[in-house]
């Protein structure tokens, strides 16, 4: 069975009030989304920063990421043995799999709002079906390929009835051989509170967004409005329907599971799921505390660990970590809260999500930020 502990860490008894962990949002805060994108590879050009574009993702958009945000990524890794950098995104598994040679390397990559933990070390010859390889593309900073595999614990967790139950995840999912992408279970015939939700809200005729997820769901407002041709030209009515869902009006969301929206999407995971717990979950496992009660170590976040962010679904993880990095602003929430807690916040730029050149701009100095602060110990 594949171990589920990290690579390296931190020996226990030896942790001071440093910054040992930065963990950081993908979309939105190191990939931004251009409303162009050009049509010659950027890589050619001779500039000492050139972009990197990213493989399309299940829903058409794709994204960019700068070189320099590459380097400084990695600049943090080798600040010392001891600071760890963490991916943690609200994607579709399947969509990491395919970005993670366009991905700055980091010590674990947490996906589906924090519903699968993913841990990287060096490739080794007793990589089997549950470890998937992966090499860096060009542009990357280190080009040496790296392989992850899951953490047996955490899926443990989430494959809990009262939680996302198994039926979603698909079999030798992580096998870098397999010619037709293994398919899970209907969401039809999936157990599990999320997906008795799930079926739930299909009898109410909304459309799901769950290719590629096994422990969370989305709600697309634009795949409500195509699959309901009389909103076509009615945004009110679109807001609406998202109001309701967020507040519950259309089907109360359970106890057992928890909403956020990203990317003007609600996403459903469960209660023990979200950036936060996982957050905490990865910080305890690095640091080498004790993970038997998720909470135990309730400031940990706030003593070890910084983020980088820019949407609703991370302000949990954000007010928890000692501080917040801010390249842009995704919504309405967040700006909100910056307002109430400036000192919490380093905003390094606006609202990015329609000029993605700006955007890298942002995520640079945002990352120069985090080294500065590592710089101080």
């Amino acid at each position: 069975m594949e171990t589920s502990t990290p690579t390296t860490a931190t020996p226990k008894g030896t942790i001071k009030d440093t910054i040992k962990v930065i963990f950081s949002d993908v979309d939105g805060t190191l990939v931004h989304y251009p409303k162009t994108i050009p049509d010659d590879d950027p890589l050619n050009n001779n500039n000492n920063n050139p972009i990197i574009r990213l493989p399309p993702s299940a829903t058409g958009m794709q994204g960019i990421i700068s070189s320099q945000t590459f380097a400084k990524c990695q600049q943090i890794r080798d600040t010392t043995p001891d600071t760890k950098l963490v991916l943690v995104s609200g994607m579709r598994t399947t969509t990491l799999l395919k970005r993670l040679p366009f991905l700055p390397k980091a010590d674990a990559y947490c996906s589906e709002a924090g519903g699968r933990i993913f841990w990287s070390r060096p490739v080794s010859s007793s990589s089997n079906d549950n470890t998937f390889v992966v090499t860096p593309c060009n542009g990357a900073t280190d080009l040496e390929p790296f392989e992850i595999v899951e953490d047996q614990e955490w899926r443990r967790r989430m494959q809990q009835t009262h939680a996302a139950g198994s039926d979603g995840y698909p079999s030798a999912e992580l096998t870098t051989e397999t010619t037709q992408p293994p398919q899970p279970q209907q969401v039809s015939k999936r157990s599990g509170a999320l997906w008795e939700f799930a079926q739930k809200l299909l009898a109410k005729g909304l459309v799901l967004d769950t290719n590629g997820y096994a422990t969370c769901f989305r709600i697309n407002r634009k795949q409500q409005r195509q699959q309901q041709p009389q909103r076509n030209n009615n945004n009110n009515d679109d807001q609406l329907l998202f109001d309701q869902l967020l507040q519950g009006q259309i089907l109360p969301c359970p106890p057992a599971l928890a909403t956020s929206t990203n990317l003007g999407c609600i996403d459903y995971y469960p209660m023990e799921s979200g950036k936060l717990n996982c957050c905490r979950y990865v910080a305890n496992k690095l640091l080498l505390l004790d993970n038997s009660n998720n909470n135990a170590e309730e400031d940990i976040l706030s003593k070890h660990c910084v983020c980088l962010c820019d949407d609703d679904n991370d302000l949990e993880m954000a007010l928890a970590c000692q501080h917040a990095f801010i390249p842009g602003i995704s919504s309405t929430s967040m700006a909100n809260v910056i307002g109430k807690h400036p000192h919490h916040f380093s905003q390094t730029g606006g609202k990015h999500s329609n000029d993605g050149i700006e955007g890298t701009i942002a995520t640079e100095q945002a990352l120069s930020l985090v080294l500065a602060r590592l710089a101080e110990g």
